[in-house]
């Protein structure tokens, strides 16, 4: 089964005209559209939840595991690349997340983030220390048009040291169509990004906020039938949420990141 989702308009779940998006767990392996480079050494990407030390992913992941290569082995360095996404139609406006897992046994260890812009690859984040829990990444870079974009993961042991690994899971893209019509007029929702409580605003009586995790689940639904309403989103797991508000008839999409 293929774990990318473009979705326009219509998808796992409704959205509006505002937004596409692409996901991946990793619970079926490899995506369609992504791919591993093995640069140097010969050990290549698993998928999995048990990761050789740390903390464990909750469901399936990817990650290099350069303890499996074993002690000696040549040095490894190797790369994880999503599927190509053209970002030409949209406002240069987009939500990067994924949890990530990494364990280094010698200094020097990496695990490099980077997105292309058509021309070269641009540093997103660097991991370079142990994480003591998996970590729930968010970004929102703007200006990011390009129609060949595309995101990689690259593992490297520094040149033969016995490593640990290098890893994610639950990727998800989020771009703001610069077509967008479908937004309500005068709504606000504030603050974003939001840590216990956020505040929903609009000109008209709001009927109905629902909130969407990245797999397209409804994890809370508030009817306020007011014109403003503060939402308590203390329970929800840092990361990045699909918010579609209905107001007097006209309904919108929105994107929430939770810290």
């Amino acid at each position: 089964m293929k774990k990318i989702t473009l979705l326009l308009c219509a998808g796992l779940f409704s959205l509006g005209m505002n937004a596409q998006f692409a996901s991946a767990d990793f619970d079926a392996g490899l995506p369609a559209g992504w791919s591993t480079v093995i640069n140097t050494g010969t050990c290549d990407w698993f998928n999995g939840a048990d990761l050789p030390t740390g903390p464990d992913f909750a469901s399936p992941g990817m990650y290099f595991d350069d303890d499996a290569c074993g002690n000696g082995a040549d040095p490894s360095n190797t790369t994880l690349f999503s599927d190509v996404y053209d970002l030409s139609g949209t406002t240069g406006d987009i939500t990067i997340a994924y949890d990530v897992a990494f364990q280094e046994v010698a200094s020097g260890e990496t695990f490099v983030v980077e997105w292309y812009d058509g021309a070269a690859w641009n540093v997103l984040a660097t991991y370079d220390l142990d994480l003591a829990d998996i970590l729930s990444e968010s970004f929102s870079p703007s200006g990011i048009t390009n129609p060949d974009f595309q995101l990689r993961w690259t593992y490297d042991d520094a040149a033969g040291a016995w490593g640990w690994h290098g890893g994610i899971d639950n990727f998800f893209l989020d771009a703001v169509l610069s077509t967008d019509d479908n937004q309500i007029a005068g709504f606000s929702m504030y603050p974003n990004p939001a840590n216990d409580v956020v505040t929903v605003k609009a000109q008209n009586e709001i009927q109905n906020v629902t909130f969407f995790n990245i797999l397209g689940q409804k994890v809370l639904e508030v009817a306020p039938n007011a014109l403003s309403q503060e939402i308590n989103v203390a329970t929800l797991k840092a990361g990045v949420y699909v918010v579609n508000v209905t107001s007097d008839a006209q309904v919108g999409s929105y994107r929430l990141i939770k810290q």
